[in-house]
């Protein structure tokens, strides 16, 4: 893809981000709330071209992930979190970088840890079994986010199959209450 292309989908991915801003600026202006129902669509098109957009300008490593997860995050501040589960050949998770807000900026964490089970999530298996773009239900994500949330993610495909499955988080109420 040329360079030309590459800068196109940046800009584009870029104005769909300021373009959800105010959107959701404008709900806020009525007096009204945005809820997870409300952001779903906003979240599935904003995913989708920002999957795009890594998979014609791949990041070279998990850094590279991370500042692409968190640019994308700075654009759409309704989000709370993106992350890039990298997969090796085999299919085995080698990195996966997740940026979430913290209310004061962002964090960055590695969510392949023994004790986090990133290969049970169900963020990560409903898109690889799925082969499609997936909703999670409801979920408290202890060891990453550290809050209750819902996820859409999507596998990212080359010619040779799936090298990632990227996601967005957003912040739900406890359920239980």
């Amino acid at each position: 893809m040329s360079l030309e292309v590459k800068t196109e989908l940046r800009i584009a991915n870029i104005l769909l981000g300021v373009l959800v801003s105010l959107l959701m600026v404008a709900v806020m202006a009525c007096g009204g709330t945005a809820d997870e129902e409300d952001l779903k669509p906003i979240v599935v098109e904003a995913l989708d071209a920002f999957a795009e957009e890594l998979v014609s300008d791949r990041p070279g490593d998990a850094d590279a992930y991370a500042e692409r997860l968190q640019a994308y995050l700075e654009s759409n501040p309704e989000f709370f979190g993106s992350a890039a589960a990298l997969l090796d050949p085999s299919g085995e998770v080698i990195a996966s970088p997740y940026v979430y807000s913290t209310g004061e900026g962002y964090g960055v964490a590695d969510l392949v840890e023994p004790s986090y089970n990133i290969e049970e999530q169900e963020w990560f298996m409903g898109p690889l079994e799925a082969d499609a773009g997936v909703w999670t239900e409801p979920y408290f994500d202890a060891g990453g986010g550290d809050i209750w949330m819902i996820t859409r993610s999507v596998p990212l495909r080359d010619a040779d199959g799936v090298f990632a499955v990227v996601t967005t988080d957003l912040a739900v109420d406890d359920p239980n209450q």
